[in-house]
C-alpha cells in the first residue's frame, strides 16, 4: 500500500559554532561542550585557521573567541568575522578585567557584530551551556558589507506595505506584567525574510523618506494598538519619532489625525526620540515636542548617555520618559563603572520625575540590576522578542501566569 507525502516538519539543521583558542585542551573542552548541547561545533588555534574557514566558505552562527592566541591578538579576529561572517554572535572569552572586556565587547559592536557576553577563562561548561541557551540566535538579515540598499526599491517597498511594525514587550520590573511595547520596523520581503531596520532606517533619513515610513508605522501601530486595548486599555505602543522630523511643522498634525482615525488617546502613544543622532536645539523642535506633550503624547528620549546633548536634553525639552541604552545595561554585568551609569542615570530620572525604561535586558541578572537601580520598565529578549502584532496580541491576550512572551521566536 503506497504511502502519502510525509507530514513531519523537517528537522532543523544545528547551529554552527566556531572555537578559537590557541590552548589545545581549552579548545577541546569548549568543543566538545558546545556538541553535547547539539551544535556544529569546529575549532580554530589561530587567526590563520580562521581566516582559511572563512576563505573557503564556512559560516558560523556563534563564535567563542579566545582574547589572546599564544603571540596573536585575538581582537584581530573581529574584523575578519565582521567581513566575512558578519551574521556571528560572538562570545569573548578571557581572563582580562573588566575594563578591557568592555573596551573588546564596543570594539566588536562597532564593526557590527553582536557580542552576547563574556565567559571568564577557563571556560567551564556549565557556563557556557548557560550562555548558550541565552542566545537569542540570529534571526533577522542585515546588509553585509558594501551593501547599500538603492533608495527607490525602499520607496517601493514602504508604498507596497512591505515595511511592518513588530512588537517588543516592555516589563514593569515591580508588578512583572506587560504594560506596553516599542513598535520595531521590519521589511518583510514576500519571501519571508526580514531585514533590520539598521539595514534601511538609515537610507531612509538620508534620502528624504524618513517621513513616510514613521507614517506607516504609525498608523500600523496605533491600528494594533487599538485592537488589543479592547481587552487591555492600559497596554501603550512606542513608535520610533527620528530627530530629523523636528523640523517639520507638519508632523504634529499628522500624528494627531492618526491617532484620531484609529480611536487610540494621545496617553496610550509614546514617541521614542533618538539622542544618540542628536535632538535639535531649535525653536521648531521645541514646538512640536511641547505641543504633543500638552496634547497627550508621551515622549521618550531614547537611547540617553550616547549623544552629547543628553543633559541639555532632558532639561530644555519636556521629556517624560528616559530610555537608558543597551550598552550600559549590558556591559553592567560585568563592569562596575557601567553599573554606576546605570544607577546614576535611573536616579537622575526619578529627580526629574520620569518613568525609567531600561533596555537591553537579557539575563535575570540584568533584570536585577537595573529593578535595583531604581528602573520601573525593562526591555529586552529575556521578556520577548519583537513578534508580529496578530502573535504580540495572541500573547498579550493569555492570563499573566500562563503568557510567555519571551519564549515567542
Amino acid at each position: 500500500m503506497p504511502h502519502g507525502p510525509s507530514t513531519d516538519s523537517p528537522t532543523p539543521a544545528p547551529q554552527r559554532l566556531l572555537v578559537i583558542d590557541d590552548q589545545r585542551l581549552d579548545r577541546a573542552i569548549t568543543t566538545h561542550a558546545a556538541s553535547r548541547m547539539g551544535y556544529a561545533a569546529t575549532a580554530a588555534a589561530s587567526i590563520a585557521e580562521t581566516r582559511d574557514l572563512l576563505e573557503q566558505g564556512a559560516r558560523f552562527d556563534i563564535v567563542v573567541l579566545d582574547l589572546l592566541l599564544g603571540d596573536e591578538d585575538g581582537l584581530e579576529a573581529l574584523p575578519l568575522l565582521s567581513q566575512l561572517n558578519p551574521s556571528a554572535v560572538v562570545v569573548l572569552a578571557s581572563g582580562f578585567d573588566g575594563r578591557i572586556l568592555g573596551a573588546s565587547q564596543r570594539l566588536a559592536s562597532s564593526l557590527g557584530l553582536r557580542v552576547a557576553g563574556v565567559l571568564r577563562k577557563p571556560i567551564l561548561p556549565t557556563a557556557l551551556q548557560r550562555m548558550l541557551r541565552q542566545n537569542p540566535g540570529t534571526q533577522i538579515v542585515t546588509t553585509g558589507p558594501g551593501l547599500l540598499i538603492p533608495p527607490e526599491r525602499l520607496r517601493a517597498a514602504i508604498a507596497d506595505g512591505q515595511i511592518r511594525p513588530w512588537f517588543q514587550p516592555k516589563m514593569s520590573l515591580t508588578s512583572g506584567t506587560v504594560v506596553g511595547t516599542e513598535a520595531l520596523a521590519r521589511w518583510v520581503k514576500p519571501g519571508g525574510q526580514s531585514i533590520a531596520p539598521a539595514a534601511f532606517i538609515p537610507v531612509a533619513e538620508q534620502n528624504g523618506l524618513i517621513a513616510d515610513l514613521t507614517d506607516t508605522m504609525l498608523d500600523q501601530s496605533l491600528e494594533a494598538c487599538a485592537r488589543w486595548r479592547r481587552q487591555r486599555p492600559d497596554c501603550w505602543v512606542a513608535v520610533n519619532l527620528s530627530p530629523l522630523l523636528l523640523d517639520d511643522p507638519g508632523v504634529t498634525d499628522r500624528i494627531e489625525q492618526r491617532l484620531q482615525r484609529h480611536g487610540v488617546p494621545p496617553g496610550a502613544l509614546v514617541l521614542e526620540v533618538t539622542e544618540n543622532k542628536g535632538i535639535p536645539d531649535t525653536p521648531c523642535a521645541t514646538k512640536i515636542l511641547t505641543r504633543l506633550r500638552i496634547r497627550g503624547v508621551n515622549l521618550s528620549i531614547d537611547d540617553f548617555g550616547t549623544g552629547h546633548s543628553s543633559l541639555l536634553s532632558l532639561v530644555r525639552m519636556p521629556f517624560n520618559e528616559m530610555k537608558i541604552d543597551q550598552a550600559f545595561v549590558r556591559e553592567a554585568v560585568d563592569s562596575r563603572d557601567s553599573r554606576k551609569v546605570v544607577r546614576a542615570a535611573a536616579s537622575l530620572g526619578r529627580e526629574l520625575g520620569l518613568k525609567v525604561v531600561a533596555e537591553g535586558v537579557e539575563t535575570q541578572t540584568m533584570a536585577h540590576l537595573v529593578e535595583d537601580a531604581g528602573c520601573h520598565v525593562g526591555q529586552g529578549w529575556l521578556y520577548g522578542r519583537a513578534v508580529p502584532p496578530d502573535v504580540f496580541e495572541r500573547q498579550l491576550a493569555q492570563p499573566a501566569e500562563t503568557s510567555d512572551l519571551a519564549a515567542v521566536t
